[in-house]
């Protein structure tokens, strides 16, 4: 099917470059994104390379992720080739490295610092709809717009790549004629294959005050981070986060005073999932650290719980409420529950910081923390840590009843979610 939109983004930012997808749709311009528009069975990097050959414009996700991301780096390359109009719609002030510097200097930037809002969303639509036609009327011209580069990125190069900005203009424009006698099919060999990459009860030390709540600090790296306290997003969900289709038909779920909120109503059958963030693979995460709470609720609440969930057969996480007789972690391959933690009774009230870390990503190892104290620790099966090794694992925040329709209203709140990389 013909497009007029290449999305190029790293999987880590995959809710993101979904939203844009679906607005541009919106909108009247057909996109075509990965894995979407790759039909079972088709060769990856040949889909991606036809799939830039024919748009007219490259809208690239740009954040942390993607400037790592090799793949990235070659569907700028094939995009430059094929003289594609490339918009940087930049999430995260990242300073690009120098093989990104090289295509993206003569581009327009546009500032979507995470999250990104409607409106810098709406203004992306409207300059990709404004080049689309641009590009209709005159032919693919890569040099289309202006060399603008945001004022803190003009800073972080000059101070990192001081050379790039008074020779890009030279320098792309001498690579688009070079790069023009080349074929789809000679470049897509610069493609790599993508890979889909009875116990004792601990002493906790519950959390005082939102104020002590432990939250991650900026000098570490995140493939993602939420805290849930953007004030545009207050009685809504922020982007990334979404119902699970008509499991929270009953229960209501919202962004509300710093927390992700779900609120559940008295003696209703419900399962409320709620996504969040995109999805990663065990090599990819160091941590994944979250805070939660219940509030105005029994002893025996619904159980309330942040897990990975996978495309395959392994999950992993931890909760309240969510094993038999208290809290704690655990780790399920398939319907079946392998490992579970130390368990723990709740505080109702109390602030819980939950903590899985990944010490050995080959073994799948998995260290389970509560408020700073470890509760367990277990190695998957090598069998099993093979069949998931290429496994994408995605978190969801659930809450689900003890006993249906016995169940107490409540109050569930997420304050924040961080996922650390390696």
């Amino acid at each position: 099917m013909a497009h007029d939109v290449f999305i190029s983004y790293s999987s880590h930012d995959k809710p993101i470059a979904d939203g844009i997808c679906a607005n541009l749709e919106a909108a009247g311009l057909r996109c075509w994104i990965a894995p979407r528009d790759i039909t079972p069975g088709e060769d990856w990097p040949t889909a991606i390379a036809g799939g830039i050959s024919v748009a007219k414009v490259m809208v690239l996700v740009f954040s942390n992720n993607s400037n790592m991301s090799d793949e990235v780096s070659r569907e700028l390359y094939l995009a430059a080739n094929n003289k594609l109009a490339i918009i940087p719609f930049v999430i995260e002030n990242v300073v690009p490295e120098a093989g990104k510097a090289y295509y993206m200097g003569r581009t327009h930037w546009m500032d979507a610092m995470n999250p990104p809002t409607k409106e810098q969303i709406g203004k992306l639509t409207k300059r990709v709809k404004s080049l689309v036609e641009r590009v209709g009327t005159e032919g693919r011209v890569a040099s289309v717009l202006a060399p603008v580069v945001p004022p803190y990125f003009r800073k972080s190069l000059g101070r990192k790549y001081g050379w790039i900005i008074p020779v890009v203009e030279l320098v792309v424009a001498a690579a688009l004629v070079v790069g023009s006698v080349f074929t789809v099919g000679r470049v897509t060999g610069a493609f790599g294959q993508a890979t889909a990459t009875p116990t004792p009860t601990p002493t906790l030390a519950p959390t005082p005050s939102p104020s002590a709540t432990p939250v991650p600090t900026l000098s570490l790296q995140y493939a993602y981070r939420e805290d849930f306290n953007d004030p545009q997003f207050e009685g809504a969900l922020p982007p990334g986060v979404s119902v699970n289709g008509d499991a929270c038909s009953t229960a209501t779920v919202s962004q509300e005073n710093g927390s992700l909120t779900a609120k559940t109503p008295k003696g209703r059958a419900f399962h409320c999932g709620v996504n969040l963030g995109g999805e990663y693979r065990i090599r990819d995460i160091k941590a994944v650290e979250y805070s939660m709470s219940s509030a105005g609720v029994y002893s025996n609440h619904s159980g309330f719980a942040l897990s990975m969930f996978s495309h395959g057969s392994l999950s992993f996480g931890c909760g309240l409420s969510i094993l038999p007789g208290g809290s704690g972690c655990g780790v399920s391959v398939g319907s079946r529950q392998v490992f579970q933690t130390k368990m723990f009774p709740e505080n109702v009230g109390t602030k819980y910081t939950f903590r899985v870390e990944v010490p050995d990503p080959v073994k799948m190892t998995f260290r389970f923390l509560v408020n700073g104290v470890e509760i367990g620790e277990y190695t998957v099966p090598a069998a099993d840590a093979a069949a998931n090794a290429d496994v994408f694992f995605f978190p969801m925040m659930d809450v689900n009843p003890v006993s249906e329709p016995s169940s107490v209203a409540g109050t569930y709140r997420l304050d924040y979610l961080a996922i650390e990389q390696p």
